[in-house]
């Protein structure tokens, strides 16, 4: 049996738990396919635009009849790979996993496939890692979400983001996703003029309603100063941010932990924060309030091992993605309801795709309030 994985979270990977087997099963097939996924809008940031989703499914198969998914999310500009170099690294990984137990092929993924591929294609190893994660939690009897803890929570309610766009799309925007009851909006800023970016934000505002709690997510497209400004701006207008998400460039420690110095508005790390290591620096130099956690980002071991850290320091946590499917965020929002650790829900992006991949998911309602899977492992099921 492979080494088990500590963490605070929940149970180890590295031992049954639940149901037990005799002989423990062995992976028998496994593959992948890529889609071109539809969105209903393009998905814009600072560092650049999605008009469409370029994403990668991995299957499993065990040769007990379990079966797990995973999905491989490239943002390029931000995970800075793309769908093609998950594939070109698949086809030389996959194979290699035949006649592996789970906790084996985990730990290669953990350990040596991530000194060799993480660099090239994070979202690779995650798509993988979450496929045998899914599986194994099935091997274990148990839901993911059981897996990661004993927090047992049914169910969260995740924001929706408003993208960057011109101030008289805004009111469209709001037209399609108010029916979902969102109760959180975060808006994308950065890369415009202060006054532009605080246009947004009050036209958002304006059209959603009272009481709905805004916040800001600069994805690195920000100064200290204009972050400065464009919050002094909108505390002008009435409108205070819940929080102000990775206004700087990803290694930017030293201005993010002044940034968190001169507003009392909580600061939270994104890129900044990638590995365990990011999350023990941040916390030493006091960078951030919070930490948004994400699978494409860091994997998802990694994600616990972040979250233990930042839980550790009295950090608030968040769990987002990259313009994932309902698979990835199914995924997350086990975590989320698992744990039980996370401040807040930004699982948004399953409303976007013009399309859905599976029978059921907690998208499917079209709700804000999303209601984790029950089934064993993460409880989806491929359409066929």
């Amino acid at each position: 049996m492979a080494e088990a994985v500590p963490t605070k979270l929940g149970v180890s990977f590295g031992k049954y738990v639940g149901r037990r087997q005799m002989k423990e099963p062995l992976v028998e097939e496994i593959w992948f396919e890529r889609k071109n996924l539809g969105l209903k809008m393009a998905f814009a940031i600072s560092k650049g635009t999605m008009e469409s989703s370029d994403n990668v499914f991995f299957f499993v198969k065990d040769s007990a009849g379990n079966f797990g998914m995973g999905e491989a999310a490239p943002f390029p500009v931000l995970t800075l790979d793309t769908a093609e170099i998950v594939c070109q690294i698949a086809k030389e990984l996959v194979s290699s996993f035949i006649g592996k137990s789970i906790d084996e092929s985990l730990r290669d993924i953990l350990g040596p496939l991530r000194k060799k591929y993480w660099f090239q294609s994070p979202t690779v190893l995650t798509g993988l890692e979450m496929a045998f994660w899914d599986i194994r939690a099935k091997q274990m009897g148990m839901s993911l979400s059981r897996a990661f803890g004993f927090a047992n929570l049914e169910s969260l309610r995740t924001d929706i983001t408003l993208p960057i766009m011109s101030v008289d799309r805004v009111s469209k925007f709001w037209g399609v996703f108010s029916k979902h009851e969102f109760s959180e909006i975060k808006v994308k800023v950065g890369g415009n003029a202060v006054s532009v970016d605080a246009d947004r934000v009050e036209e958002i505002a304006r059209c959603a309603p009272p009481g709905t709690k805004i916040s800001l997510d600069g994805n690195q497209g920000c100064t200290v100063d204009s972050s400065l400004q464009l919050l002094d701006s909108l505390l002008k207008r009435g409108i205070t941010p819940t929080l102000f998400e990775q206004p700087l460039p990803e290694k930017e420690f030293e201005g993010m932990a002044e940034l968190t110095q001169k507003t009392t508005i909580p600061i939270c790390a994104d890129e900044l924060v990638k590995t365990k290591e990011d999350a023990i620096k941040a916390v030493v130099g006091k960078c951030c309030r919070m930490i948004n956690l994400k699978f494409m980002k860091s994997g998802i071991h990694e994600a616990v091992m972040i979250a233990n850290v930042a839980k550790s320091a009295g950090l608030d946590l968040m769990i987002g993605g990259m313009v994932e499917s309902e698979i990835a965020m199914t995924a997350s929002l086990h975590f989320a309801c698992g744990g039980g650790l996370i401040n807040w829900l930004d699982l948004d992006t399953p409303f976007f795709f013009q399309d859905t991949l599976t029978e059921e998911s907690p998208w499917h309602p079209g709700k804000a309030k999303l209601i984790c899977p029950t089934g064993e492992g993460m409880g989806l099921i491929w359409k066929k």
